[in-house]
């Protein structure tokens, strides 16, 4: 035969060599699902955009529906007063049905309760897309483990194991049977989310008080936080620019816990509310404005939550304690209330006033380690160790507060402690403590010595310093050396 004729032959066998070499590679790789058992649960004809409405119910609790609805482009819930959807999770969810593959365990219905996947055991997941009564597709979701579930589609019994556990997105508990499907994971609690760059200022207020804090606008790109002031009350005290901020924070990113039913406002105090925090925002040439949250009263059910909603309408929420506590806290959070800023090596004399009875404490200058002594008993034994300890704590003491109106009674006149601190250039700086605020507690009045400028220390700092002038009082019994262990 000649090589022409050949020719064409070795060709055609060459060709062939490849395509049967390239078939064996596919082979393996287009029957893996049919191997493993993995089968797309919804169709492919399922598009996750065309998805209108969800429902999710207990096969224990068939009458407890939680509802989402799609409305002009956003999740609302309304089967919790209509109140915003977490669209977020919501699209994600139904991203990850579109494409869901599952392995094929079980097809039986005696196996169904094996898996928790009988009607009345299964969380029902309903999908609605078209008609609004009717669901496109009706998946079961059984037994959890971590991320993984059973599943099944609803009128079919072939059991899957997928890598999805609504269950869990829906605030249930693998580890628990008695529990009740709620709508709180599905809505957005998000109250506001404002640029940090258009805030110009805050303002706080609260029934006894206005504070207002101001601040220029902050680059986008600035790191430090930026310098706030104090414009209303006047004071004489410092910000704390570094809390201001993070009350702001807080402010414009606010979270609540809960919505509650928007239909009773007047019984939330929301009508006319206690407390108002106001961000002030100013754009780029635009005309400054206001975003103010409106804080009511306490939701009886969550001891120290309140109410709360934005002044221009929404959603009423429940806001946890701590959450609105940081947003009205007390003057020593953003203030630098230094009653004595002194320092202990310039203090050479101390002067205590206490029940009634009144003595002094100076210290020895002119050996090379300088002590303290009783003045007119030098042999009288002196607890110096508390000595230290109260003068490391007054050198630095802050007050905790200022009082909102000017109180009737102070006790500050005849005060129930009063402590002297000599400098060594002659000046003195006398602290005064007197009576607690309300006979329930909650700190105690003090002044620098002018009686006109009232603050107030918490009750841990009043007995820290009461207790430590009682141990340093003439006569009080020694301190205990300690033992040495031989």
């Amino acid at each position: 035969m000649s090589s022409k004729r050949l020719l064409p032959l070795v060709l055609i066998l060459l060709i062939l060599g490849v395509l049967a070499v390239w078939l064996k590679r596919e082979q393996p790789s287009s029957r893996l699902a049919e191997e493993v058992g993995l089968e797309r649960l919804l169709p492919t004809t399922f598009r996750a955009e065309a998805v209108s409405g969800i429902e999710l119910s207990l096969g224990t609790q068939p009458e407890d529906v939680v509802r989402l609805r799609k409305h002009e482009g956003n999740w609302v819930l309304p089967s919790r007063f209509e109140a915003p959807g977490n669209s977020t999770k919501i699209q994600q969810l139904l991203a990850q049905l579109s494409s869901l593959e599952g392995e094929l365990r079980a097809d039986s219905p005696a196996l169904l309760e094996d898996f928790q996947l009988k009607d009345d055991q299964a969380l029902s997941l309903k999908l609605y897309t078209d008609h609004a009564k009717t669901p496109a597709l009706t998946l079961l979701v059984g037994k959890t483990s971590g991320n993984n579930s059973f599943m099944r589609r609803s009128g079919d019994t072939k059991v899957y194991a997928v890598n999805l556990n609504v269950q869990t997105l829906a605030g249930l508990s693998s580890t628990s049977s008695a529990q009740s499907l709620t709508a709180k994971p599905w809505l957005d609690l998000r109250l506001q989310n404002v640029p940090r760059e258009q805030i110009t200022a805050v303002e706080l207020q609260a029934p006894t008080r206005t504070l207002r804090f101001t601040t220029s606008p902050a680059a986008t790109n600035q790191a430090a936080p930026p310098a706030w002031t104090l414009a209303e009350p006047v004071l004489s005290y410092s910000v704390k620019s570094e809390a201001v901020e993070s009350l702001v924070t807080t402010l414009r990113t606010i979270q609540g816990d809960d919505v509650v039913d928007p239909a009773n406002l007047v019984s939330y105090g929301l009508e006319a509310a206690p407390y108002r925090a106001v961000l002030v925002l100013q754009g780029s040439a635009q005309e400054a404005q206001q975003v103010t949250l409106l804080i009511g009263t306490e939701v009886p059910e969550k001891h120290g939550s309140r109410y709360a909603r934005l002044s221009s309408g929404g959603p009423v929420y429940v806001l946890p304690q701590w959450t609105w506590q940081r947003l009205f806290p007390t003057l020593g959070t953003l203030l630098d209330l230094r009653l004595l800023q002194v320092s202990e090596d310039e203090v050479v004399q101390v002067a205590f006033q206490q029940d009634g009875e009144t003595w002094e404490v100076a210290r020895d200058t002119t050996e090379v380690a300088s002590t303290w002594h009783l003045v007119g008993d030098t042999e009288a034994t002196l607890d110096e160790t508390t000595l230290h300890t109260l003068l490391g704590t007054l050198t630095q003491l802050s007050a905790e507060d200022l009082p909102a109106v000017p109180p009737v009674s102070t006790g500050l006149e005849q005060p129930a402690l009063q402590i002297t601190l000599t400098l060594r250039d002659g000046r003195t700086a006398p602290l005064l403590l007197g009576q607690a605020i309300s006979p329930e507690g909650g700190g105690y009045y003090a002044s620098r010595g002018n009686t006109s400028e009232v603050a107030i220390v918490s009750a841990s700092m009043q007995r820290t310093l009461t207790d430590a002038v009682t141990r340093l009082k003439p006569g009080a019994p020694a301190p205990e050396k300690s033992r040495v262990i031989p």
